[in-house]
């Protein structure tokens, strides 16, 4: 039956209230003795008002699956878990969403305060834990705070820049009785920026895009965040300037335009790294020069300014220098600079920056040859990746032409990101293909969501790039550690095709482009989750690599 208008509630009902009132659609949760009555509450609603529950097999990737689904939707995860291990659990995930700036609303259960501070069963401290992790947490001591801290928490999540906000709820307050419950009014969000766009600042960036004669774009995850991928691409077709894009940037401008450059950074092509040392411009737009895109940083910012666009101001000159800062929401900044930039297109700057580009040889089953291939069959699909070589081909190699197609973990580097990550893609956008490419180091941390995958009939496509290696680190113990391979060769004890099988999942194994070829044909025709194992030499590494610490323009190739 349904909650019933009643005079008062108890904690559990108003949380479930107040996450109707934010028109919640999928809930990632795994129950336990602390969140016993938040479920029961659940319980007691009618097939009208229940919300979509999903139970992973372990409470990370729960954490994962509501990132890929807040990622690919453009809406706030909410994730459940129990107090203790429950919770503890869930910090991997919170940190993953962190770094990357993902809206999420993760609530916990936790012992009743009469326990707290006595080592009680499954108490732990997770609000101290998750501080640095969070954009804000809250230990909520009394049920009549329930209301306030869960719209709060939703505002704060999705505002400024994102990220994950943590909820954790003692077992009494749950069951507290509290009334009469007020509905939200409807009211104006409070929670926003409070930067203020300085016009001077904009008019200094119009002189400095108007004489520069080397300017490259570095545009980052901010511009998806912000939903400015069309803006970014009227600037650039009224500036002429081309865009290098950071990991995370990757679909904020279209993969096949004439003027993307492609990934920037460690793993970025000779001409994209080139061209952005050799810029007398760089337009930093929603990005945070990480390390890994910018090498030796007093290398990278020699002989050139720097325009800053960021929501976020403790941004603004943290890794590199920028001459200009634009502080504010990228969908409303960057039209200020439109309006005021001249028309322009660059031609002779860009036919220098094509004059550096280099095919390199491959072999006959070469990851890159094999990521290409499998984008031939799913161009427009949503793709989730684990974090290793695999990630890195998918990144150079894949013609993303869209935002929020490419779901990863970047600032935190997750293995056992993926599968997870894929699961909320899936749930999220049932009317669009979406494969995750992984690793079968990564596929080994979170294989059991196959279960997840199987009960729910999910249609996602698994390609597992299958090296029997740790592979990114091998390749790091060949390049800088001597071929000393300290523990990352995978002995070969799992049998890919039949644990899918063992799933109730369709299952492959390619050798060589053919039989990947036949594979790609069948599984088009296949209704729900098909899994792909590819067998590949260890020895494929993935190039050009900047050696850490390095200029990025001092790549290394393979012999």
């Amino acid at each position: 039956m349904a909650l019933k208008q009643k005079s008062s509630y108890a904690g559990a009902e108003i949380v479930v209230k107040c996450l109707q009132e934010q028109n919640v659609e999928y809930i990632f949760g795994y129950p336990g003795g602390a969140v016993i009555p938040l479920y029961d509450a659940f319980y007691k609603l009618d097939e009208s008002n229940v919300f979509t529950h999903i139970v992973p097999t372990h409470e990370q990737h729960g954490v994962h699956a509501a990132d890929g689904y807040a990622r690919s939707t453009g809406k706030t995860g909410v994730v459940i878990a129990t107090s203790g291990p429950g919770a503890t659990n869930t910090v991997t995930g919170i940190a993953t969403a962190f770094l990357d700036s993902v809206p999420l609303v993760v609530i916990t259960g936790q012992v009743a305060q009469v326990l707290l501070g006595k080592d009680s069963f499954q108490e732990v401290d997770v609000v101290s834990m998750t501080k640095t992790i969070t954009k804000h947490n809250y230990f909520v001591k009394d049920v009549q705070q329930l209301p306030f801290v869960i719209r709060e928490a939703f505002q704060l999540a999705k505002s400024g820049r994102p990220g994950p906000v943590l909820i954790d709820i003692p077992k009494d307050v749950q069951v507290e009785e509290y009334g009469p419950f007020e509905p939200r009014k409807i009211i104006e969000e409070k929670i926003l920026s409070n930067s203020v766009v300085k016009i001077t600042s904009v008019e200094k960036a119009v002189k400095l895009i108007n004489e520069a004669k080397r300017p490259v774009i570095y545009a980052g995850g901010g511009v998806i965040k912000a939903n400015a991928a069309q803006q970014l691409l009227q600037f650039v077709e009224k500036s002429g300037i081309p865009v290098a894009n950071s990991l995370m940037g990757l679909g904020g401008f279209p993969r096949n335009h004439s003027l993307s450059l492609g990934m920037v950074g460690m793993h970025g092509a000779k001409h994209t790294n080139t061209a952005v040392m050799k810029s007398d411009l760089i337009l930093a737009i929603g990005s945070r020069f990480s390390d890994r895109v910018i090498g030796k940083s007093s290398e990278f910012s020699k002989e050139k300014q720097i325009i800053h666009f960021d929501i976020d101001g403790n941004e603004f000159s943290k890794n590199v220098y920028a001459d200009v800062h634009i502080h504010g929401d990228i969908i409303k900044t960057l039209p200020l600079v439109i309006d005021r930039i001249k028309t322009n297109t660059h031609n002779e700057w860009y036919q220098e920056i094509k004059k550096w580009q280099i095919k390199h040889k491959l072999s006959k089953f070469a990851p890159t040859k094999i990521i290409n291939k499998i984008n031939d069959y799913y161009e427009d699909a949503i793709v989730a990746t684990e974090v290793g070589q695999h990630q890195m081909w998918t990144a150079q190699e894949w013609k993303f032409k869209e935002p929020n197609k490419f779901i990863t973990s970047g600032g935190l580097g997750t293995m056992g990101y993926g599968l997870g990550a894929a699961v909320g893609a899936c749930l999220g956008n049932p009317d669009q293909d979406v494969i995750l490419i992984a690793g079968d180091g990564s596929f080994r941390m979170n294989c059991n969501e196959l279960a997840t995958v199987s009960k729910h009939k999910l249609p996602l496509a698994i390609f597992i790039m299958n090296n029997k290696a740790l592979g990114m680190v091998r390749q790091w113990q060949t390049l800088f550690f001597g071929k000393r391979y300290a523990v990352t060769d995978i002995s070969d004890v799992v049998n890919y095709v039949k644990l899918a099988e063992a799933y109730g999942i369709k299952g492959y194994q390619a050798t060589d482009m053919l039989s990947l070829e036949e594979i790609l044909k069948d599984i088009k025709t296949v209704k729900g989750p098909v899994l792909v194992d590819i067998v590949i030499s260890n020895n494929e590494n993935v190039f050009p690599i900047v050696p850490p610490g390095a200029s990025i323009d001092k790549i290394v190739y393979e012999k």
